[in-house]
């Protein structure tokens, strides 16, 4: 094969390196323009976080700031209203984490989360409790289940044996906490210092896994900052006086024991001294 080169006058190849036709030419151009325009458009983020960080918040924020909107007893005042937009709210996170490409089962576990968390929030409000949202709660609409207080824990422990391959749900989860779901543990005995511990362990975990701060969403509530403390639980009256009715015992006791000790102490040496009458009556004699 013989190699050979060919040379292009400047003035047939018009100041270009290639031999391409103007049509091309536009082409080319308008593609770099395009590709510098996308280099230097900046990463779309929501008001709290990054899109790319977590999916599942992303895709739950609307229905998050709903149901605080809601216990705050704000925009809404007929159950009948709360429940149609917070049904469209989770019909919403459906399509947009089916967008993001989350898979299925993902979709449907999340989306059985933040039924039971929605529930418990609307049902410690005036909506809840006047209206008995639980007959026709969001988990029972979604899931027909009326009650996920216990299987939300379920779950949690499941995806914490695997936390690198579930943190984007444990975040998610440990938003709920952190907004007040409390589920099992709202009626159990020290059920509020159980579930403080829990979040302290998950708040650890997504930072251990993660290598970063959590994120500015759920901030606000640190565990460091929501241990229980026992002057937050009782009255300052109720504190004061039962210390006073504990020192009053106290001193009670001790004061009844010393005086018995003076009555034993007062007869002993009442004996000693008739005892020593008597010998010194038997020494005169």
């Amino acid at each position: 094969m013989n190699n050979k080169t060919i040379l292009i006058s400047h003035n047939q190849n018009n100041d270009s390196l290639t031999n391409f036709n103007h049509q091309q030419k536009s082409t080319i151009e308008d593609y770099k323009k395009q590709k510098s325009v996308f280099r230097r458009r900046p990463i779309k983020r929501t008001n709290e976080y990054e899109i790319s960080f977590n999916p599942f918040i992303t895709a739950a924020s609307p229905l998050l700031r709903t149901v605080l909107q809601l216990k705050k007893g704000l925009d809404k005042d007929s159950t009948y209203d709360a429940r149609e937009e917070l049904v469209a709210k989770i019909n919403l996170y459906n399509d947009t984490a089916n967008k993001y490409g989350i898979e299925e089962n993902e979709v449907l576990v999340t989306r059985y989360i933040l039924c039971t968390f929605s529930d418990e929030l609307i049902n410690s409000t005036y909506l809840g409790r006047d209206n008995n949202w639980t007959n026709n709660s969001l988990l029972s609409i979604f899931h027909n289940e009326t009650y996920g207080g216990e299987n939300f824990f379920h779950l949690l422990d499941k995806f914490l044996k695997v936390p690198a391959k579930y943190i984007h749900i444990l975040e998610l989860m440990y938003i709920c906490l952190a907004l007040g779901f409390e589920g099992k543990y709202r009626v159990m005995d020290r059920g509020q210092i159980e579930l403080n511990n829990i979040k302290d362990g998950l708040f650890r975990q997504i930072k251990i896994v993660q290598g970063r701060d959590p994120l500015t969403f759920y901030s606000f509530q640190e565990p460091s900052k929501d241990k229980y403390r026992l002057f937050d639980k009782v009255s300052y009256p109720i504190l004061i006086l039962s210390i006073f009715t504990l020192l009053l015992i106290v001193y009670s006791s001790l004061t009844f024991s010393l005086h018995q000790q003076d009555e034993k102490f007062v007869e002993l040496l009442n004996k000693d001294y008739k005892a020593f009458q008597i010998s010194d009556l038997e020494g005169s004699n």
